[in-house]
């Protein structure tokens, strides 16, 4: 016979009961000129999500929404990076160029399709972004026109370099007080503007 330590209760739940949902986290409260490792997704704490570049761009749109994030991580069987997909990749008008263009049916798109691949990414080295400011992190994501950048850190045996961090102009948003639509880079970066100003 098992005994207990403490006797759990249990009891008829309430119909009426609420769920306590704790609300998104809009992050730690920043301005332009704060470093800007202060709005980089730390990939030492915070687990990216990934996805296989011959996954169905279905899947990955449920995957980004189940997961609440807007951008996912390409990797191979090695969780090498292969490139990055955004939901703006599988929701603007990729699908359509690649639908028309490469004769697929759109139930046939995968990752691979519509993805950023790694040799597009222009990524940010850490060295830099440790003495950069979150306004110098805007600008240049402003400059390239991208919505998301990663971070790269050189490994410490000389091997080249590993992803570690990842910049959201949305997250970077949130953390300034704005909110950012899915669609809305360029609006978006009209709205920093009135902020660096």
């Amino acid at each position: 016979m098992t005994t207990y330590a403490y006797k759990l209760d249990i009891f008829a739940l309430d119909p009426s009961a609420p769920v306590t949902i704790l609300p998104h986290s809009r992050g730690e409260a920043i301005a332009p000129g704060d470093p800007a490792l202060n709005v980089m997704t730390d990939l030492r704490r915070i687990r990216v999500v990934t996805i296989d570049a011959n996954s169905s761009i279905f899947l990955a749109e449920q995957l980004m929404k189940h997961a609440g994030v807007r951008l996912l991580v390409v990797v191979d069987n090695y969780d090498r990076l292969v490139g990055l997909l955004t939901m703006r990749d599988i929701m603007g008008e990729k699908p359509m160029h690649v639908v028309t263009h490469e004769k697929i049916r759109r139930q046939d798109l995968v990752v691979a399709h519509v993805m950023t691949p790694r040799a597009l990414l222009d990524p940010f080295n850490l060295r830099d972004v440790e003495h950069a400011t979150v306004k110098d992190v805007i600008l240049k994501m402003r400059e390239l026109g991208r919505q998301h950048v990663i971070v790269v850190e050189e490994r410490k045996d000389g091997g080249g370099y590993f992803v570690r961090g990842i910049f959201s102009i949305t997250q970077i948003g949130r953390q300034l007080g704005m909110d950012i639509p899915e669609d809305g880079l360029v609006q978006s970066f009209a709205q920093f503007e009135q902020i660096l100003a």
